[in-house]
């Protein structure tokens, strides 16, 4: 098995290819990891969500973290991308971000 260091661009690739991930966020000292699905357009990375623990905790703690795999038969990659949380509140900015994906 060879394994090597993904390029930029190799990661945005998969990241685009690939729908599902884990998001990590972290409220005082207890990490938290949930998947979600997620959409990647440039550098950045939208998903959507009811409110609930996790947006409790990013809007506590903005520095999150998303892990993602593809896997094809025998080959694989994993890019982890290191963050910060931003909510999209109001109606423009929405519509906006999804019309751009």
């Amino acid at each position: 098995m060879l394994i090597h260091e993904l390029t930029r661009h190799e990661c945005l690739e998969v990241l685009a290819r690939t729908q599902l991930g884990r998001l990590a966020c972290a409220r005082g000292m207890q990490p938290y990891v949930v998947p979600i699905y997620f959409a990647c357009k440039e550098d950045w990375l939208y998903s959507f969500s009811v409110p609930g623990q996790k947006i409790d905790w990013m809007r506590a703690n903005p520095l999150v973290c998303v892990e993602a795999d593809q896997m094809r038969r025998e080959h694989w990659a994993t890019v982890v991308v290191f963050g910060r949380y931003e909510e999209l509140s109001a109606t423009s900015e929405r519509t906006f971000a999804v019309n751009q994906l």
